[in-house]
């Protein structure tokens, strides 16, 4: 027979974990409105953004550079069929947060995970969940970005410069970026994004995935076009501030893809939470009313 004092501590030990669950999940939704917020504000800045590109796009063509730098680097590389590749690996903070980032390595290990293709590839991870994993399993790791919750494109910087002196090294044949793109709520997709070279599938990818098509941005009018110092260092730079706006929206849209998740898994544990402690109560009933019994049948039984 089981021990109603064991039960009943069972039960109080539940209820106080429930208490911290329902906290990290009102944590979790408070930070992801703050996020959504985020990302909202910078949904504006690229409609402006995208003003710009849409009154130089038959003045300047901002691929033709990135185009060029592409083909000879790939002539420097024919000795290596693989061409070296840059990851981007935008994990997340801390952990409880469903199987995000499992479905993000699995993502990533599908395409990179062979021994010979691992050791033509770089990462650069940005928060530390799931560094010392891939430290532990000889991924080659140059570089990490460890930020707060709430951060500004600004926090970015020391990835924004590898990339830049990277570009300018012509280190890597490609650049991508993998991180988990915000759908809902509910649904988060593990999604890898083609950084460099920034072909105009590449871009027109991007507009795809934040659900603007740039026919339908109002160009400016052509009185106001000033491009300094010249069209070509003006595509230079373009390309440049275009790949971290992709980045910075990329991470935004994961930091968001956590918060959700974890509000998401956390909500699970609280509701499985009330079924162990419906199941425990029933048990405590159950055995508190078969000890009345045995002890009522144990009176009965000496007073026979």
């Amino acid at each position: 027979m089981a021990n109603t004092k064991l039960i009943k501590t069972k039960i109080k030990s539940i209820n106080n974990l429930q208490k911290i669950i329902k906290a990290l999940e009102i944590v979790s939704t408070v930070k992801l409105q703050k996020v959504k917020q985020q990302t909202t504000n910078f949904g504006n800045f690229i409609n402006h953004f995208l003003w710009v590109l849409n009154t130089i796009k038959d003045k300047v063509d901002i691929f033709d550079e990135q185009n060029k730098l592409n083909e000879t680097i790939i002539k420097e590389q024919t000795e290596n069929i693989f061409g070296r590749r840059l990851i981007i690996l935008v994990t997340t903070d801390k952990g409880l947060c469903g199987s995000m980032n499992s479905k993000l390595i699995r993502h990533l290990n599908e395409k990179y995970g062979q021994e010979w293709v691992k050791e033509n590839v770089d990462l650069f991870i940005i928060w530390k969940k799931w560094l010392d994993f891939f430290v532990w399993a000889w991924w080659n790791v140059v570089g990490t970005v460890h930020i707060k919750d709430t951060f500004t494109e600004s926090d970015l910087n020391s990835l924004f410069v590898f990339i830049k002196q990277s570009l300018k090294d012509q280190k890597y044949a490609k650049i991508k970026i993998y991180f988990n793109y915000f759908k809902n709520i509910i649904t988060q997709v593990p999604l890898r994004f083609k950084l460099y070279p920034l072909d105009q599938e590449s871009f027109d990818s991007f507009l795809e995935w934040i659900d603007i098509s740039l026919n339908n941005v109002a160009p400016l009018p052509h009185d106001q076009l000033i491009l300094e110092p010249s069209p070509k260092e003006f595509a230079k730079s373009l390309i440049e501030k275009i790949v971290q706006n992709i980045v910075y929206y990329a991470v935004l849209n994961n930091k968001a893809s956590e918060q959700a998740s974890r509000m998401i898994a956390m909500k699970s544990a609280k509701d499985n939470c009330w079924e162990i402690v419906d199941w425990l109560q029933i048990l405590y009933n159950k055995t508190r009313q078969q000890r009345i019994t045995q002890e009522i049948s144990e009176i009965v039984s000496g007073s026979l």
